[in-house]
């Protein structure tokens, strides 16, 4: 049996609705960083919270690659997607059958196994259109 291992620790957590990215805000001008950062660039407090971002977004744009890239194979998309909290995630995009990708169009994200490796399902985030 193999075990469920973050692409990086304490970037998302898995729950019954399926998962949420981690981020964090800052306390002292409200800016919100995925991922975490350990200061807010904006205003250099250290006085930051951990916030869990939204699961919907709307697409800002995207590309179908035609080039390997670490552990993807071609072709896949990868795109863009605008969270409410004024962040904006770069992600592999799954595709929906009947659903082609539109800027603008409202997003999810999905927590999922990207690759094995070793013993391990190694899980990440995707997009997908809603």
């Amino acid at each position: 049996m193999s075990n469920r291992v973050a692409i990086r620790e304490g970037i998302l957590r898995e729950d019954a609705q399926g998962g949420a990215l981690l981020g964090n805000k800052c306390l002292s001008c409200g800016q919100v960083f995925f991922p975490k950062a350990n200061f807010c660039v904006g205003c250099f407090s250290k006085d930051m919270k951990e916030e869990v971002l939204s699961r919907h977004g709307k697409l800002y744009s995207y590309t179908l690659s035609h080039l390997p890239a670490s552990r993807l194979q071609p072709p896949f998309y990868v795109g863009f997607v605008d969270l409410p909290e004024g962040v904006r995630l770069f992600a592999p995009l799954k595709e929906i059958k009947n659903r082609p990708f539109q800027i603008g169009m409202e997003m999810e994200v999905v927590i999922e196994e990207l690759w094995q490796e070793n013993d391990n399902q190694v899980i990440g985030y995707k997009l997908m259109p809603v």
